[in-house]
């Protein structure tokens, strides 16, 4: 019976610890043109749009890049993804080990600049239904999923929010 409430206590201290999660470092904002980074402070200069990153998605089938776009949608939970859309795509970004996160509400519409890997990522089922959860869908929406999906992905290690 020892064993058993001392493995049950190691359990739950352990899940304490790992829904913790890392902090979330305070942005940085740039006194000389109110930008916000997130994550690294990043260089603006040469960021693609979604058309060029398909470009470079199709040489190399992964591509460190900086891309850039407009964002439609963050995480309302806790900021751990994004969508951005940038000419006829909409490329869902997710940050480095989850290192840094993005505001919750607020950014919709505003210009994002971000560094990272780019790549085509399919969601399963139960990622997708997961990401809806977050995003607020109904029951019946969440449902309606039953198919993975082939999405063009960025895992970023810095994020530019214009004001």
């Amino acid at each position: 019976m020892k064993i058993t409430v001392f493995s049950a206590l190691i359990a739950f201290v352990f899940l304490i610890v790992g829904c913790a999660g890392p902090s979330n470092p305070d942005p940085v904002q740039n006194e000389d043109d109110g930008r916000m980074y997130y994550g690294s402070v990043i260089d603006l200069d040469g960021a693609l749009d979604a058309a060029g990153l398909r470009e470079r998605l199709a040489e190399e089938g992964r591509a460190e890049v900086r891309f850039e776009g407009d964002i439609t949608a963050t995480c309302p939970k806790k900021g751990c993804w994004m969508d951005v859309a940038s000419g006829e795509d909409t490329v869902f970004v997710r940050f480095l080990d989850y290192g840094f996160f993005v505001p919750t509400e607020g950014a919709e519409g505003k210009r994002a600049v971000m560094e990272g890997e780019a790549f085509f990522d399919t969601l399963t089922v139960d990622a997708r239904r997961h990401y809806a959860e977050d995003a607020g869908a109904t029951a019946e929406e969440i449902a309606a999923i039953t198919e993975p999906e082939l999405r063009l992905a960025f895992t970023a290690t810095g994020v530019m929010i214009e004001d």
